[in-house]
């Protein structure tokens, strides 16, 4: 028996295609691992640790085929996932190599083949159809293939590399250190096919025929006593191989006792990204002859491109097998029509009984893939709907025609002439369509119930708000009472915002309305007369560490800095907004491109403006959670800009003076960075175009040994000007080889300060004293203080801290770690209180200049405490967030709703599990003598893991007012006020 799903399908936030294939606890998967595809299976409890072979279909691409495998490879790996094979085209043992300066586990072995011919294990065979012209033929370069394959062994040493590999037990282990030693940092590796690419088809694509092994045939016990054998051991022996001869002197084998073997229908994957790959697809052989296992033993491939029949295998009486299809998943490009006259003749070519699964972009709905996400989402827009787009979901473009889809119990029975007359079936392709196939039949199938769905479901966010807010109403209508207050305000605003199109927001949907007083831009710590600055906007983009994971993308933050429009420029051009936006991104984690296509929606006023208004990049370090979106990032905003150019040509008048069009995206980062993107230009002609590139050292402090180049000189004096910057400083972050903090000043006296990954660090605290705005790590609570010693990170008191030596009036946390559903709980009455816990620093040799300063013991005084907790503007970050520096102070009203959705709505993902049990099955009894004491108690205890157990989690970032305080913080007070 073996289960074939699709895991993931395309959409805003997720542009890959997975197909999962599951043959006793060992697991296979077919497609585009593109980026946030670890995320999705994570959420849904798959384990990755039962992945042996992955087979990429299309081209190597980062953007969406290989951008989900970085993080894939680390979370398989910490699973304890001891091996893993990956097949895919000549460039993708090259791909995984690029990622040699950020990717590295010593626990997993990891191969990567170039996929042509036939491969066979112990459950199917593989047959990879590389489709494309058939005059381009990649020259072989074997030195260029075996270095590639040595720096993947270094990458991935266990076992199989006899080199010396690095003492990873160690606390102080660096890997980017351990890469910038093993690997040079300047030396680019040249891409095996670099030509194939860059043709006008993009090269060849590569699609499979899956042939699960026949089953073998049972044992027939009439034709055993017919023969006259035996009914003792002699059956068995036979069975097992064993020839045996009657008293006549014939010779029985096995083959005369078993029934005929049960043949398996295939599985067709399909990647045609052209119109030029579909018309190679149609002179293939799909329904050629897979040879068996003991034949391909013997030397025989599969050949597509022959019709003829091959002869029946002399070490088997049985026939060979008619080939046929029972499933066919087309994952189509947009010039590929599914439903054109022509593509229907070459679907009908594999006969009525074949479903097509239709990956093609007009007839996939764009729903959520991060449902969990998604809800909590819903939770925070409900009490604050200013600080939390409604996520962008959209039904398909078109319709898969009714006469193909599958037939209902209800429509087969009123409609029997459809029934005998319907030559194709064919279905959307969505996530969760299943079958379940037991010896030669499909004994189950979702196919029929999701191809009904798909017309009207594509989960509609603001139908998920609406049945949270029906939950809460029920279960807590004081709670809903609230709710509804502040939508009812929040409507107010809107409205009163549409009749003022001249206001002074940036963004419709960020916060509060009116003008700027000038108090609340005192409170903020900005400048009277910089009005345009009370606007300044933070978007959480991704707030998460390490890898992405159910509720938290990984890292990414978006400062948005009004400017004044220039008088000249026609206001048209603006869409009525009294301030243009010019954005820094801090850090670009795994489908940072994404989820800001989630949180905005498409279009030239949805991510594209997003994306044009983003000047500065600056990456902090070179840990795969904080660079792994960049290369996806720069060619999303390539293309944005193409756009717009467009769009501007078309509705220009001749008369029109057009305002500049300024693409140039300025890199602070360390060379790592670009390093890396300069080996995927080869495959990307003019990806570093408008990029202009400053090393992270060239604005270090003097102590601190900057690097001096008139190149970064002159990039750093246009980008100053064009961001009206007066200063940047980084400093050395406490965290790994070539990590950075950083700290801008403007020329009107705003102040921005990054921290980056790291301790907490005194350098850091002297380029950023004064400081309007701190984004700040706090990757672990407290209590985990030796972890984050460990890990090189800071504790959510040490952030604090940190904000307070450096005088700062905004305080931004994020970059938490993923055991924290949504945040570390607060467990102090107030920040003052929280500091009082810093006398645990005396372990730790960074952090130690936090206790030297007398603040700490004029803080701790109950009265100046609550006067630094009264000023300091603190928000915890969540992912989609928006909000302006004015609002800071605004996150309490939160705290209920979250509590209210984490206890009762909100859960984590079943896990699977660690035996598949077959649906309708009895699970496996636990063995004797364990749980004996909860018997009695627990009415779950026979249920296998994930049975629709709730489990415990964290709370959401607020201890309960009557919760239990572990011992070691039983000197605070559980509260929530810290917000």
């Amino acid at each position: 028996m073996f289960t074939a799903r699709i895991a993931v399908h395309p959409s805003t936030d997720l542009p890959g295609t997975l197909l999962q294939l599951d043959f006793a606890g060992n697991r296979f998967m077919f497609g585009r691992l593109a980026e946030g595809t670890q995320r999705a299976l994570v959420s849904r409890g798959t384990k990755l640790s039962r992945v042996r072979q992955i087979f990429l279909t299309g081209q190597t691409s980062f953007v969406d085929q290989m951008g989900g495998l970085p993080g894939l490879l680390l979370s398989a790996a910490d699973q304890g996932l001891p091996r893993l094979e990956i097949f895919g085209d000549k460039n993708s043992a090259w791909a995984v190599a690029t990622l040699r300066h950020a990717v590295f586990r010593d626990s997993i072995s990891l191969t990567v083949r170039h996929a042509t011919q036939d491969i066979a294990n112990e459950f199917m065979t593989v047959v990879p159809v590389a489709l494309g012209p058939s005059q381009h033929t990649a020259h072989d370069n074997k030195p260029l293939d075996e270095y590639i394959t040595g720096i993947i062994n270094d990458m991935f040493p266990r076992a199989k590399n006899k080199r010396a590999s690095p003492d990873t037990k160690n606390d102080g282990f660096d890997e980017i250190a351990y890469a910038a030693k093993r690997f040079s940092k300047d030396q680019l590796i040249r891409a095996p096919d670099v030509a194939a690419s860059r043709q006008p088809h993009g090269g060849p694509a590569i699609s499979y025929i899956i042939q699960p092994h026949s089953v073998r045939g049972k044992f027939n016990g009439k034709k055993a006593d017919e023969l006259g054998i035996p009914k003792d051991s002699t059956r068995i022996s036979i069975i097992n191989g064993n020839p045996f001869t009657l008293p006549d002197g014939r010779i029985i084998t096995t083959d005369m006792l078993l029934d005929p073997d049960q043949y398996i229908k295939r599985i067709i994957y399909l990647d045609m990204p052209t119109l030029a790959h579909f018309n190679h697809a149609k002179s293939k052989n799909w329904l050629a002859d897979v040879p068996s296992q003991q034949e391909h033993k013997n030397g025989m491939r599969t050949n597509v491109d022959l019709f003829d029949r091959l002869p029946s295998s002399s070490s088997s009486s049985s026939p060979r097998q008619t080939p046929a299809a029972s499933v066919i998943i087309h994952q189509l490009g947009p010039e590929v029509q599914p439903f054109s006259p022509e593509y229907i003749e070459f679907m009908k070519r594999f006969g009525p009984d074949c479903e097509h699964i239709i990956g093609h972009p007009d007839y996939i709905p764009d729903a959520i893939s991060h449902t969990r996400s998604a809800q909590l989402n819903a939770a925070l827009r409900l009490v604050s709907p200013d600080n939390f787009n409604q996520l962008y979901t959209a039904p398909a473009k078109c319709q898969i025609p009714r006469q193909y889809l599958p037939l209902t119990s209800t429509t087969s029975s009123s409609q029997p002439q459809q029934q005998q007359q319907q030559q194709l079936t064919a279905i959307p392709l969505i996530t969760g369509i299943a079958y379940r196939v037991k010896g030669s039949t499909v004994v189950e199938s979702t196919a029929s119930e999701f191809a009904q769905d798909a017309l009207t479901n594509y989960a509609n966010v603001a139908d998920i708000q609406k049945d949270l807010l029906a939950d809460i109403m029920v279960r807590a209508p004081d709670l809903a009472e609230r709710i509804k207050i502040s939508q009812d305000k929040y409507y107010k605003r809107q409205q009163r915002r549409s009749m003022q199109p001249y206001a002074g927001d940036v963004n419709n949907n960020s916060s509060s309305s009116g003008s700027d007083s000038d108090s609340e831009l005192a409170a903020a710590g900005l400048p009277k007369d910089k009005k345009a600055f009370g606007n300044v906007s933070i978007i959480a983009v991704g707030t998460g560490s390490a890898v992405p994971a159910v509720y938290r993308n990984v890292i990414g933050t978006i400062v948005q800095l009004p400017f004044y429009e220039p008088p000249n420029y026609k206001r048209t051009y603006w869409k009525n907004v009294p301030f243009m936006t010019k954005s820094i991104l801090l850090d670009c984690g795994e489908s940072t491109v994404g989820n800001l296509a989630r949180m905005f929606g498409p279009g030239p006023d949805g991510i594209d403006q997003k994306l044009r208004e983003i000047k500065v990049v600056f990456i902090s370090h070179m840990h795969g959670d904080h660079h792994f979106g960049l290369l996806s990032f720069v060619k999303a905003r390539q293309e944005a800009f193409t756009r717009f150019r467009i769009q501007r040509l078309n509705q220009a008048n001749s008369a029109d003076t057009l305002p500049p069009d300024d693409s140039t995206l300025y890199l602070i980062a360390p060379q790592m960075a670009v390093g890396w993107l300069e080996e995927w230009e080869q495959l990307y002609p003019g990806l570093l175009d408008r990029v202009r590139f400053i090393d992270a050292r060239f604005f270090l402090r003097e102590q601190e040994s900057p690097i001096y180049s008139p190149k970064f000189a002159s990039v750093f004096s246009d980008m100053s000007q064009s961001l009206q910057m007066a200063t940047v400083r980084t400093v050395k972050a406490v965290h790994c080889m070539d990590s950075y903090s950083v700290s801008i000043e403007f020329h009107n006296g705003f102040k921005l300060s990054y921290s980056g990954d790291t301790r907490p660090n005194e350098s850091f605290v002297d380029i950023g004293k004064n400081t309007s705005l701190l984004i700040h790590e706090a990757t672990m609570d407290d209590p985990l203080l030796a972890d984050a010693i460990v890990k090189r990170h800071s504790t959510v008191s040490e952030a604090l801290a940190v904000a307070r030596h450096m005088n700062a009036r905004n305080l931004f946390l994020t970059h938490f770690s993923q055991r924290y559903p949504v945040s570390p709980r607060f467990v102090a009455s107030s920040a003052g209180e929280r500091l009082s816990g810093l006398q645990n620093l005396r372990e730790d040799r960074h952090g130690m200049f936090l206790l030297r300063n007398n603040n700490i013991n004029i803080i701790s005084k109950q009265e100046e405490a609550e006067n630094w907790n009264r000023l300091l503007k603190l928000t915890l970050a969540y992912d989609g967030m928006i909000i302006k520096l004015k609002d800071m102070n605004k996150q309490g009203a939160w705290t209920d709703v979250l509590r209210f959705v984490f206890k009762n709505i909100l859960t984590e993902p079943d896990d699977e599990p660690d035996e598949l049990v077959v649906q309708g099955a009895s699970p496996p009894n636990p063995p004797s003598g364990k749980n004996k004491n909860n018997n009695n108690n627990n009415n779950n205890n026979n249920k296998p893991r994930g049975a629709g157990v709730k489990r415990k989690r964290d709370g959401p970032g607020f201890a309960n007012n009557d919760a239990t305080v572990d011992a070691g913080d039983s000197k605070h007070v559980a509260a929530g006020s810290a917000l």
